[in-house]
């Protein structure tokens, strides 16, 4: 019996568990938060650690796209789904300098 207890707490807490960021990427994350701002700029915010990243993300944690990056409109849209399911994501971020959003990866 405590072994099923205990296998249904790591089941229920396993999507969290490993949520984070560090290097240059935060695995399976959440978007908290999505800033569009007028110029284009679009800046998110996730579930995981952005002080852990290698680039800069600034005291509140923040990852910019850039409105000029060739496949802005895609990376938008899966952002944006990602945001709306709730659903874990995988984003890779610039090495250094400010946090610059490179890549985005959603799996299941």
């Amino acid at each position: 019996m405590k072994y099923l207890i205990l296998s249904l707490v790591i089941f229920l807490f396993s999507n969290n568990v490993f949520a984070e960021c560090g290097g240059n990427n935060c695995y399976g994350v959440k978007i908290t938060k999505i800033y569009v701002i007028a110029d284009g700029l679009t800046i998110i915010s996730t579930s995981g650690d952005e002080s852990k990243l290698s680039c800069d993300a600034g005291s509140q944690g923040y990852i910019s796209l850039d409105p000029n990056s060739s496949n802005y409109n895609s990376i938008y849209s899966l952002l944006l789904t990602s945001h709306t399911t709730e659903h874990p994501i995988r984003v890779r971020t610039s090495d250094s300098g400010t946090c610059q959003l490179l890549y985005v990866t959603s799996a299941k």
